[in-house]
């Protein structure tokens, strides 16, 4: 493990998965690592894996003091990743606005719909994040217009964005 200058943090980890939970993978970040992200407040952080794939994540709690990054099916399917193998990751602290990559559909959407920024910008992070990673996981650029649509239509009916 060794500290770059730009405040990243390279270490190595396993591929593993809950079993007793909900079944996830992960990555357990060593407890020196995650002191660096996690003190005084948690702080969204993005990772590189194997020196390939890059991504806006969190470190969660394992709920024994330690903490974990989730690898979801995207991030494993893009790197080719099976359970049990050894990987080289980077982290470092997430500066972007969201803690996500936001679509240019998306943000369009907001500059054009003024009741619509209102009220996505008064949403929590964790909300905003949650209708970012909706929309841009639309694979072409209509489906994540359509998705942003309606998403921030849902917001006008439901501005609390809590589901009912």
């Amino acid at each position: 493990m060794n500290t770059d200058s730009l405040q990243s943090v390279r270490f190595e980890s396993i591929l593993e998965r809950f079993e007793q939970r909900d079944r996830t993978h992960y990555m357990a970040v060593p407890d020196e690592v995650a002191q660096q992200f996690t003190r005084p407040k948690p702080v969204r952080i993005m990772c590189l894996l194997n020196d390939s794939i890059e991504f806006h994540c969190a470190l969660r709690p394992k709920g024994d003091g330690s903490f974990f990054i989730s690898i979801g099916t995207p991030i494993r399917q893009q790197g080719k990743l099976q359970l049990g193998d050894r990987l080289q990751a980077v982290i470092w602290k997430d500066d972007s606005q969201y803690g996500r990559k936001m679509p240019e559909e998306l943000t369009e959407l907001l500059a054009i719909d003024e009741e619509g920024n209102r009220l996505f910008h008064a949403l929590t992070p964790n909300q905003q994040r949650g209708i970012i990673y909706y929309v841009d996981g639309a694979k072409t650029p209509q489906v994540r217009v359509d998705r942003a649509i309606m998403m921030i239509d849902r917001l006008k009916i439901n501005p609390s964005g809590r589901h009912e």
